[in-house]
């Protein structure tokens, strides 16, 4: 298992050193967003600690869904997708692997924007170890994301378009476009059943408080935990219709 964390790694890290224009511009990319959000709607108007944490969980959230899919894609692409489940552990673990790497990248690149945006616009942004705790938990359910979204993507080689769908409507819902303060009391109602939303609204309110109760950490590990069980099967229905109908290696 550790071999192949390391060789994951070692492949994601050879791709960013080879594709590197293609993640300073992402990066860009997301500094203009960013800036866009935060300076057009006024510094006054936005809390500095609850806009970097949904800004963050819609960040992660969609590399891990543009990433789980692609990477998928280009083993059909290339023919190399029966490799993996001829391989001595199982797919869902070598999936899993590859959705906590991404992550682990997502926030690296997250990291390296956050550090632009306080030079250029000097803001600055504290992370309590409540809030810590609640952002690791939610690995959890963006592994189920990356997962579910593998599976799509072994029946549906391209998915590009779902994937903007959903990247671009979570970034609605993120509280970085609309506050939870400002969005209509029955849509955040709606929307907090997400754990997304979930983990975005606790931190928030915990990173005011300092602290974390009980029933809220419980809920959102149960909500991770529900995610990644979802995502799972989703894999597991699409995997099955894919060897029904023959389709695996078929671009």
């Amino acid at each position: 298992m550790i071999h192949l964390l390391k060789a994951e790694y070692k492949k994601s890290f050879i791709e960013l050193k080879t594709y590197y224009p293609d993640q300073i511009v992402d990066i860009i990319i997301k500094y203009f967003l960013f800036v866009a959000f935060f300076v057009g709607f006024g510094k006054s108007q936005i809390d500095v600690g609850a806009f970097y944490i949904g800004y963050l969980y819609w960040m992660i959230a969609s590399y891990i869904i543009a990433e789980a899919s692609a990477s998928i894609s280009f083993e059909k692409q290339v023919g190399t997708i029966e490799q993996i489940f001829l391989k001595p552990v199982s797919v869902l673990q070598i999936l899993t692997l590859r959705t906590f790497v991404m992550f682990s990248i997502s926030v690296l690149k997250f990291g390296i924007l956050f550090l632009i945006v306080s030079l250029t616009l000097k803001i600055t942004f504290t992370v309590t170890p409540a809030v810590l705790l609640i952002f690791l938990i939610s690995i959890i359910g963006f592994t189920g994301i990356g997962i579910g979204l593998s599976g799509l993507t072994l029946l549906f080689a391209k998915t590009a378009s779902f994937e903007s769908i959903v990247s671009y409507g979570l970034l609605l819902i993120s509280g970085t476009v609309i506050s939870y303060q400002n969005m209509p009391d029955i849509i955040f109602k709606i929307t907090r059943i997400l754990p997304f939303v979930l983990e975005i609204d606790i931190s928030q309110k915990v990173l005011k408080t300092g602290i974390i109760s009980i029933p809220d950490f419980f809920l959102v590990l149960l909500s991770n935990v529900a995610m990644f069980c979802l995502g799972c099967l989703v894999f597991q229905f699409f995997l099955k219709r894919v060897k029904r109908y023959g389709v695996m290696n078929k671009y």
